[in-house]
């Protein structure tokens, strides 16, 4: 085994937190401000958007580009609403699998959430404290499947991407974290309904896939590798 992770930096959305219904509210929201249904494969194509390109496809899927700004409002706000109307609950190993790492390994979150709720929901999950840093959408100029969230996480915990490990269930999240020259964990049984599990082959750097946090691998390939 190598030495101890230089930091470990989590999603938060369907790894962490079970936000998914919050989000695919939001979701409809934003297309029924356009008129429309979403079909379950538009759901699950959105999996892991931010809400500036969720609103975008949306847009786009109704022919009115020049909507999006309208969309991502509506999809913010419905977010907002559904994450304070029933507050997420953290998803099974998450609390302890945060809580075996805290004061061990520098730990961060990384995700194409908007600030506010991504404060928000942390907070109400108890999770908050446990992060030297959060980064979200809104902390740089290009969220998942680019790099930036990842980079700005680790700048920010003083860690080298390369010694560090990421854990994502989406494939614009594994995207992201590899991009960034970092090693990855994908949860391929994540919170979000209906989805195919991922199997992101990725390239360069070994990727380990498991079902869930609480699978035993977890912890000691978060630490060492």
């Amino acid at each position: 085994m190598s030495g101890i992770r230089g930091a470990v930096v989590f999603d938060c959305d369907g790894l962490l937190l079970d936000t998914a219904a919050a989000w695919f509210a939001a979701f409809r929201a934003g297309a029924q401000a356009l008129d429309q249904e979403l079909s379950d494969r538009q759901f699950a194509s959105l999996t892991g958007a931010s809400v500036g390109a969720a609103a975008a496809r949306i847009a786009l899927w109704a022919g009115e580009t020049g909507e999006t700004g309208r969309v991502a409002k509506m999809l913010d706000e419905a977010l907002r609403t559904a994450v304070e109307h029933r507050p997420p609950a953290a998803l099974p190993g998450a609390v302890e699998l945060v809580s075996a790492l805290s004061g061990r390994v520098p730990l961060g979150v990384a995700s194409n959430a908007p600030a506010g709720v991504l404060t928000e929901v942390l907070r109400g999950a108890g999770l908050w404290p446990a992060f030297g840093t959060v980064v979200s959408a809104d902390d740089v100029a290009a969220p998942k499947p680019a790099p930036d969230v990842y980079r700005a996480a680790c700048r920010r915990l003083g860690a080298d991407p390369g010694g560090a490990v990421a854990l994502e269930d989406s494939a614009a999240g594994a995207t992201a974290a590899q991009a960034a020259g970092m090693a990855l964990v994908v949860v391929t049984n994540s919170g979000w309904p209906g989805r195919t599990p991922l199997r992101w082959p990725g390239t360069g750097r070994p990727v380990l896939y498991v079902r869930a946090l609480d699978d035993p691998a977890v912890l000691p390939h978060l630490l060492h590798g």
